[in-house]
């Protein structure tokens, strides 16, 4: 009887220290290609939030912010000066008013405030936009815009990668957001034309930007299941104990 309640307990211990993780993804989005474009990728700043959420490219890779360089460091029109591609000077307003600033922090955008602080960003090897970008995740995502600079009209949205109907969320600043996909999804967003994540446009680059922040443990089914597991051990040892 003794190795049974002990059993019992250890294996309620293991389920509660066996946590499931919620991962999110910052993203940055340009809603204009050609000349009159700034590639600042500010237009619209959200993040995506999902148990075991992955993003996945064949061709990019992840860097540390000191690999950017200084933030805004050329104009992007008709030349993606940055490196990388989303690092450049924003026609919205001097003093750092790209994506990287809302990111990292520092600037004029967001009151200075980093969004995501430590991330790493996602780039080709040699800093260039990644045209190919696609998610899978285990249930629900949680989408959420945080700032719409000069584009309250722009939708983000999500369509499977298998192609179907694209859902777009409200436009501008919204959510929390919950969706879910039931499949590998790719980004949608609707600023007169739609750009995809999984696509370049015609300029050649993608008009998304990705940042991936740490993943944090989070309450599961597993955690609840220990501690069922756990309050069960301990009363068969206190019943054991009476008799």
């Amino acid at each position: 009887m003794k190795l049974t309640k002990w059993i019992l307990i250890g294996a309620a211990a293991a389920l509660l220290t066996t946590p499931t993780f919620a991962t999110t993804y910052w993203g940055g989005f340009e809603d204009t290609s050609g000349s009159s474009a700034d590639y600042d990728y500010n237009d619209l700043i959200f993040s995506l939030t999902g148990t075991n959420l992955t993003l996945h490219t064949p061709t990019g890779q992840w860097f540390n912010q000191s690999a950017a360089g200084a933030l805004n460091t050329g104009s992007g029109a008709n030349g993606l000066a940055g490196t990388p591609f989303w690092n450049n000077s924003s026609l919205d307003g001097a003093g750092g008013m790209n994506l990287g600033w809302a990111i990292y922090g520092g600037g004029a955008i967001n009151g200075g405030t980093a969004l995501a602080p430590g991330s790493q960003y996602l780039a080709t090897p040699t800093g260039t936009s990644v045209n190919d970008v696609w998610f899978s995740v285990t249930g629900d995502v949680s989408e959420q815009v945080f700032l719409a600079i000069s584009s309250a009209g722009n939708s983000l949205g999500w369509q499977l990668r298998s192609g179907g109907a694209v859902h777009l969320f409200t436009p501008g600043v919204q959510g929390p957001v919950t969706f879910t996909p039931g499949g590998d999804f790719v980004l949608v967003a609707n600023a007169g034309p739609a750009f995809t994540s999984d696509t370049a446009s015609g300029d050649g680059v993608s008009h998304f930007a990705f940042f991936q922040a740490t993943a944090v443990p989070e309450p599961s089914s597993i955690g609840l299941l220990g501690f069922a597991l756990l309050g069960g051990g301990l009363a068969f040892r206190k019943r054991m104990k009476r008799s």
